[in-house]
């Protein structure tokens, strides 16, 4: 139990008898720590590619030392993961023969944090499989994005090109693919964003990329460095083989002598080339404090408070270092460190999930002839593929095209595992943060882009609203890495959602150390739903949770009938019935319930196996089902699954 305070004498400040201050800070840390360790630790399986492929073409080696086809050298794989597994990480690592980059700090996901969840005590689902159908529509994805970074965002609606168009009809045939949609199709206004519940509203760029952020007594305009058009590179094999072998690239970006504006792919994937992490969320909580407020003291920013802070109640007093800006500025930076030693867990210690760039390489030498590997055969007849490797050819001067995935960096991706993405990660956490402090306010003069950057001009469509802008936010850093052509769409959707969960659990924490009584931090949360975040409430859980796949059941039998994926045709002669039920299997395989909407109609089941009880009509349905930590579609929500379905006579 927590000591009393005791006021003594007349002093203009509370004391506290008999060194007791000294025995409720102890007492706060404690109990925050007795709280973690009572958290249950989650299992953290991994997809078991790397044992399941013993020459490791399936796992990450980028820096290591490989083979004339681009396959590691076992003998350096196995270094390194004894390294990562034994008893002294450092000094093995220090035994590895690498090229002249270094691995990216593999030791971190060996450490500890003094408040929050501990890293390991957050899980992520398996990485998708190297065979699975969700990594054959992500590396086509992926392959598209290289093909149209520099089409103007404002052109996939107004005007798209051929490529754009030939994109969005390919998309729509894959078997499975996460991202957003309208009416379970993707179209020119939701292509290639984020499935969030903001991020599809409005122009594609997030305001919080576009407005001038107020930085104390600067005022500093969002223009960028960014690349010329058309400079992709790592499309040689040589190249590629060299930049998988840890060597730096040979020529250095072409920048733009303008500064503009975010205005395409290219655009989105510098930025997140050039960032410092905690400078998109940081950006975002600096211009929403200062969003219709006209106090310029930086203390406080009374009309942007969460709806929860007493304050918006006190007459003679302003929040500052509890509760005000000094605290909500603070602790949207300080969860980005705790986000990535996480997320660094994942990527060294479990998954060792291979880059794109490499994944492609295996595309590449099946293709050829050169070396075979079980590549999907939905990616290996995807009409992008001729396009890529006549791009290639272009970018190689007409001397030989290849299959490989063309990197907007020189030097591809960062030399870290891909699963998942750090760069969602920190902004999952710091978009989470900046909720919990602030409420959601229309943006007062919205903007969009130019055609070619070099200014903005009003948006003039409906509300966009912060918190929505919010979302935008974290869509456009996570897909920004896509556009790289350095991280799958999988990398996101889990690594934001894993720093949205770090974040909540790390407030739950914090609000133990206020004396102010109140009731918490009202968090809207990427499910959807708004959470209060107090010190014991809600109980959150310990991984992200996935729908993974629909299953076609018989409801009397209780018989699989068969896996539905997207674009699925169902003959309802071959059924024999029309009662039906649709199972969607999670990660983890119990959660608190799952929520399914078919054709606009929502229904809940709280109880595992998760069934959606189905009459089903001739026609095209679309069904979305997505995890839920409590019952009744309430708590965190997990990455949805959603599918369109044709039923046929």
């Amino acid at each position: 139990m927590i000591p009393c305070l005791v006021l003594l004498g007349t002093s203009a400040h509370a004391q506290i008898a008999n060194g007791l201050r000294a025995e409720i800070a102890r007492a706060l840390r404690v109990g925050a720590a007795d709280a973690e360790f009572a958290a249950p630790l989650p299992e953290n399986p991994d997809n078991n590619d790397e044992e399941r492929y013993p020459s490791r073409f399936a796992s990450y080696s980028k820096g290591l030392q490989h083979d004339a086809f681009g396959d590691v050298v076992t003998t350096e794989y196995d270094k390194l993961l004894a390294s990562l597994i034994g008893g002294d990480p450092a000094a093995g690592l220090e035994t590895l023969f690498l090229g002249e980059r270094k691995l990216v700090n593999p030791l971190a996901g060996f450490s500890y944090l003094p408040v929050g969840p501990d890293p390991h005590a957050l899980a992520l689902r398996p990485a998708p499989l190297f065979t699975s159908a969700e990594v054959s529509g992500e590396l086509d994805e992926l392959y598209w994005m290289s093909l149209v970074r520099d089409v103007p965002f404002q052109d996939y609606t107004s005007s798209p090109p051929a490529v754009l168009t030939q994109a969005i009809q390919r998309l729509n045939q894959l078997r499975e693919y996460r991202g957003a949609k309208e009416g379970g199709v993707v179209t020119g206004a939701s292509l290639f964003r984020a499935d969030l519940p903001g991020s599809a509203k409005g122009p594609f760029i997030s305001q919080f990329l576009l407005l001038d952020v107020p930085y104390g007594a600067q005022v500093i305009p969002q223009r960028n460095l960014t690349r010329v058009p058309g400079d992709d590179r790592v499309f040689r094999f040589d190249t590629w083989l060299s930049i998988q072998n840890g060597a730096l690239p040979t020529q250095p970006p072409v920048y733009d002598p303008v500064r503009r504006y975010l205005r395409n792919g290219r655009d989105l994937a510098e930025w997140v080339h050039l960032d410092y992490p905690v400078q998109s969320s940081l950006n975002a909580a600096l211009l929403l404090t200062r969003l219709g407020d006209v106090d310029a003291d930086p203390k406080s920013s009374p009309l942007v408070f969460d709806e929860l802070n007493p304050y918006r109640n006190y007459r003679n007093q302003e929040p500052f270092a509890t509760l005000g800006n000094g605290d909500g500025l603070d602790v949207v930076s300080r969860i980005v460190n705790p986000a990535l030693r996480a997320q660094w867990f994942q990527k060294w210690l479990i998954h060792r999930r291979l880059r794109p760039e490499e994944y492609a390489g295996r595309v590449h030498n099946t293709v050829t002839g050169a070396r075979t590997y079980p590549v999907p055969p939905e990616l290996l007849a995807s009409p992008v593929l001729p396009l890529v490797l006549a791009r290639n050819n272009a970018l190689n001067g007409g001397a030989g095209g290849t299959y490989l995935l063309n990197q907007a960096f020189p030097e591809g991706s960062p030399v870290h595992p891909a699963y998942a993405s750090g760069h969602s990660t920190y902004i999952g956490a710091g978009v989470t943060m900046i909720k919990a402090f602030y409420k959601d306010l229309p943006i007062p003069n919205p903007v969009v882009p130019n055609a070619d950057g070099t200014a903005l001009v009003p948006y003039t469509g409906p509300t966009l609203y912060a918190f929505d802008e919010l979302d935008k936010l974290v869509s456009n850093v996570g897909v920004a890495r896509l556009f790289a052509g350095v991280h799958y769409r999988s990398d996101h959707d889990h690594g934001s959602r894993l720093g949205e969960l770090l974040a909540l659990r790390t407030l739950q924490d914090l609000a133990r150390y206020y004396n102010e009584p109140f009731d918490g931090f009202q968090v809207r949360t990427f499910g959807g739903n708004t959470l209060t975040i107090d010190r014991d409430t809600p109980v959150l859980p310990n991984f992200v949770s996935t729908v993974d796949r629909f299953t076609l059941v018989n409801p009397s039998s209780g018989n699989d009938l068969a896996q539905v994926e997207n674009g699925a045709v169902l003959d309802l002669s071959d059924l024999g019935t029309a009662q039906v039920a649709l199972r969607a299997t999670t990660y983890e395989s119990q959660v608190g319930s799952v929520r399914f909407e078919i054709d606009g109609t929502v229904y809940v089941d709280n109880q595992a196996p998760y069934v959606l009880p189905i009459t089903a009509t001739v026609g095209t349905h679309v069904v979305t089902a997505t995890p839920y930590s409590e019952p009744n579609g309430q708590g965190l929500g997990g990455v949805p699954l959603t599918v369109r379905v044709t039923v046929q006579p």
